[in-house]
């Protein structure tokens, strides 16, 4: 049996901290760009795409070399999810493609184009929610939380699964997010004992 230099079992080690889990997708910019295209089609994956990507398609995105190859990809990913071929057009892509439009016009923030924030991503994904409210934050100097609601009429999302029935955003700094509830104790407000 041949051991291995330490050298070689560091390299090891560090390659399997850097491989991502199995059947986890990447969900952050760095894990979801590809450097080696244009900027527009090395961003493709950023947003909605990567909810409706497989984790396969992600990895194959993610070896391509030239813009021709990924605009190839690109075809082929909205040829595969055409509902009905036999159409000229794919009624699928251009619902995509109209509301990618509106969550850009709606959400844009922080220099984010609407299509990349939380709220972009849902809209795209489900399309309007069946109510929209704010509930207050738990945080006494917190914004309040945007709620919104979709009801069980809701059908199948572009990603191909249902909507939950709740999704709540917050604004932090900037941007508005997914709202984690607990993601900070509550600060005591001036004048009143800490417990």
């Amino acid at each position: 049996m041949r051991l291995l230099r330490p050298a070689s079992m560091l390299l090891l080690a560090a390659l399997a901290l850097a491989a991502p889990a199995r059947g986890i997708k990447p969900q952050t910019v760095e894990e979801l760009m590809n450097p080696l295209l244009s900027p527009d089609l090395a961003l493709w994956l950023v947003g909605p795409i990567a909810e409706m990507a497989t984790r396969e398609e992600i990895q194959g995105y993610q070896r391509l070399t030239s813009d021709e190859q990924a605009l190839a990809f690109v075809e082929e990913f909205w040829k595969k999810r055409d509902p009905d071929p036999a159409y000229a057009r794919n009624a699928l892509r251009e619902r995509f493609e109209e509301r990618i439009a509106e969550a850009d016009r709606r959400y844009a923030e922080a220099g984010l184009p609407g299509r990349r924030t939380d709220r972009g991503i849902t809209f795209v994904l489900y399309g309007e929610p069946s109510e929209e409210r704010f509930d207050v934050s738990e945080h006494p100097d917190d914004p309040p939380i945007l709620v919104w609601e979709y009801d069980g009429k809701v059908g199948k999302g572009l990603d191909g699964k249902r909507p939950d029935r709740t999704y709540r955003f917050i604004r932090r700094q900037d941007l508005t997010t997914f709202y984690t509830p607990n993601r900070r104790p509550p600060r005591p407000r001036v004048g009143r004992p800490p417990f």
